[in-house]
Order: structure tokens, then sequence, then C-alpha cells
């Protein structure tokens, strides 16, 4: 097929075709549907621009509504530095010390005798820094887990039905919650205080005892 056909297909003038050929103009959107559709292609083939709106919005599409709110919140810090920054050099230390974010809270969660935890957010509060994907946001109560956490700090949890030795999680016992470090055993799991005077919690198999989340680093 050449230039006067195809310019015959999609419906323009020999002549404006070859301009947009020649680089001395650029197509309109529905010129661009057009080529695709005679060639059956897609219009991101054409332009790739039209591949990377695509991308984000089937990748947003598949998120969480909060991780969209995440997703949402990032965006427009990225447009406020774009539009506001004479330079696109950033120092990222001070990017992420001056940023500040609001997230709901879904309630407490113990770093000592127990807190309860509700479906839907409970306070919002101001958060200095990068906010990490996450599911739901707690505040922690008591000191238990300090120093990695401290009473009143806000933390971001993943819900997920699986964690790893070592890794720090967010647990219901009893009908209350805790944040705890786990360590696996071969017959039990121990819920471990990082505050030394604080005891551990020992579970075996028929003891009740659920997972929430893992806790963000």
């Amino acid at each position: 097929m050449n230039q006067k056909e195809l310019a015959e297909k999609i419906e323009i003038q020999p002549s404006t075709l070859s301009d947009y050929f020649n680089l001395g103009s650029n197509p309109s959107n529905d010129v661009i549907q057009k080529i695709a559709d005679v060639f059956e292609i897609l219009k991101s083939d054409i332009d790739t621009t039209y591949k990377v709106t695509n991308d984000i919005t089937s990748v947003y599409d598949q998120l969480t509504y909060y991780r969209q709110q995440n997703v949402l919140r990032f965006a427009k810090d990225q447009l406020d530095m774009q539009n506001n920054s004479k330079t696109d050099v950033i120092d990222i230390d001070n990017y992420k010390g001056n940023l500040i974010q609001e997230t709901p809270v879904y309630g407490y969660v113990s770093a000592g005798t127990g807190k309860q935890l509700f479906d839907k957010p409970q306070f919002t509060v101001k958060v200095k820094g990068y906010i990490p994907p996450h599911d739901i946001a707690l505040q922690v109560n008591g000191d238990s887990m300090a120093p990695m956490f401290q009473n009143g700090e806000i933390i971001f949890v993943e819900k997920t039905h699986d964690i790893k030795n070592g890794q720090v999680g967010v647990f219901i016992i009893n009908g209350e919650s805790y944040i705890k470090k786990v360590r696996v055993e071969d017959d039990r799991l121990t819920l471990i205080s990082l505050n030394i005077e604080y005891k551990n919690l020992h579970f075996y198999q028929n003891e009740d005892m659920n997972l929430v989340g893992k806790v963000i680093l």
C-alpha cells in the first residue's frame, strides 16, 4: 500500500499524510487511530506515548482502593514538583524530609497489652516523609517494640496470610491486636517483643492467633 492509497483509506489528503511522514506536523488522535485500524495494530505501536498511559491505567485499576489513593497522592506530589521546580535535578533527602502527606488510620496496634482494630478508618494523621504502598495504617501504642517502633508511631501494613521467620507482623490475639517479631519453631510460633522488659508470647497449633499482615519496613 502506497501513501496515496493509505490517505484514501483514512480519508485525508495525500499531501497531509506526506506532511505527517516528513514530520512537518503531528496527526490528531483520530488519524492515528484510523491508521492503526487500517494495519490492525494498536495506537501505541505507532506512538509509544499511548502505551505509557495504558500501562499506568492497567496497573492502577488492579490496585485496592487505598493503594490507588497512595498512587494518586504520589502523582500529585510529582506534578507539584514538576510545576514548581526550575530544574529536573532534586535532592532526594530534602524531598523525603519535606514531604508531608495525610493517611487514614484504622486504629491502634499494641506494643504492650493489646488494642482493637476496626474495619473503617478511625482518624487521619499527617505523616512526614514517603508513605509506602500499603493496605492499612495503624498507630503503635506502648513500648514493647522499642527501639524499632516508638509509642505513637504510624506503621504501614500489607495484609497477607503469610509471614517469614524474622519479619514483623500485626496479630490478633483474643480479639486484640499486637505488633511483634515472628520466630518460627518446630512446634510453636513465638511473637517476640524487642524491648527486653516485655515477655515473648508463645503459640501452638491449636491456639487462637491470627495474622493481619506484615509491617512494611
